[in-house]
């Protein structure tokens, strides 16, 4: 029995519901609760998915997206789209000045490793399970570099819009590469993610949990998208994705899809997302805070171990031929691969 979770950020239930695909994130399904970071007035994903992982909010885990100890020139559009950028491949003018910003009001993007939890004695989901965790913001694990997975937007967005400051003060946001060029590498970088969930499916996993940023990315770049429909086409994509998940389930597994916040018009939104193949999963889940409890409520919870064995389902009869290493090194050799 594996959990399988998708953490579809900025999925929107209320969008999901009007073009009807939130069945395809799960039969059971509701809108939950999301709460803002109270400097920035709105939610913000490096704060919520630590909030999901734990149960519990900023104050208890200690990640916060902004503070107002700190001071912070995060409610400017530009300076808050332009940080969550800052780790890619963006131009050294855009890093260098946006790096100013928050250097001088005492902002950083820290983002914090699994350890982090550990060492101050703060529960997760992932704490006593054979689980495996890929990307989640501010819980980074070894798979994430070993997979070299991406958990922030940056190279996609900063290569692809260009974000200027009016003079009233407002953004202004146009496209610098074709459409098509970024639908592959948003697509490419999904699927990469999602090959490495379906890998572990096959194995002994109590739970497999996956943050994906497709629908957020694709929520803050559709005002600046010339196309009609273009969110929606792409939400279609991500149900086709899921269910191709939920094909593989064996009896017994569970998926779960969660978002942090919703996501309409390029704005966050209170409208995030829960569904599952499981009904208990709902059942008094009514925030992101409650998330944690209810994947406890449905995942098993077996002696860890750093490589499950795989499913009895997935398991092939072979012919039992061994070769050595040295034979296949050898055989390698001569085709020129080594």
């Amino acid at each position: 029995m594996t959990t399988v979770v998708l953490g579809w950020d900025g999925l929107d239930h209320q969008l999901a519901t009007a073009w009807e695909l939130a069945e395809a994130f799960g039969p059971h399904h509701r809108s939950i609760e999301t709460f803002d970071n109270p400097v920035l007035e709105k939610p913000h994903t490096y704060e919520l998915w630590p909030s999901i992982v734990t149960g519990v909010g900023p104050d208890e885990h200690g990640v916060h997206a902004a503070t107002a100890e700190g001071g912070t020139d995060w409610e400017s559009d530009w300076v808050s789209l332009a940080a969550r950028f800052s780790a890619g491949l963006v131009p050294e003018r855009i890093r260098t000045e946006v790096g100013r910003r928050l250097r001088n009001r005492g902002a950083t993007l820290d983002f914090k490793p699994a350890s982090y939890y550990r060492d101050r004695g703060i529960e997760t989901i992932f704490d006593g399970r054979r689980s495996l965790a890929l990307a989640v913001p501010n819980y980074r694990t070894a798979a994430d570099d070993r997979l070299d997975v991406v958990f922030d937007r940056g190279a996609q967005l900063g290569e692809f819009l260009h974000i200027e400051e009016g003079a009233d003060g407002g953004s202004r946001h146009r496209p610098k590469i074709p459409v098509a060029s970024l639908e592959e590498r948003l697509a490419a970088e999904t699927t990469k993610k999602l090959g490495a969930i379906e890998a572990a499916m096959q194995r002994e996993y109590d739970l497999v949990f996956v943050w994906l940023g497709f629908l957020d990315t694709i929520g803050h770049l559709a005002p600046a998208v010339d196309e009609t429909g273009w969110q929606h086409r792409w939400y279609r994509q991500a149900a086709r994705w899921t269910n191709g998940v939920r094909e593989q389930l064996g009896a017994d597994d569970v998926l779960v899809c969660v978002s942090d916040h919703g996501l309409r018009s390029g704005q966050h939104t209170h409208d995030a997302f829960l569904g599952a193949t499981d009904e208990r999963v709902l059942e008094g889940t009514d925030s992101v805070l409650d998330v944690a409890d209810a994947i406890d409520r449905v995942t098993p919870r077996r002696e860890a171990t750093t490589s499950p064995p795989v499913a009895d389902r997935w398991r092939v009869e072979g012919d039992g031929d061994v070769e050595s290493a040295a034979a296949i090194r050898d055989r390698l050799e001569d085709l020129g691969y080594l």
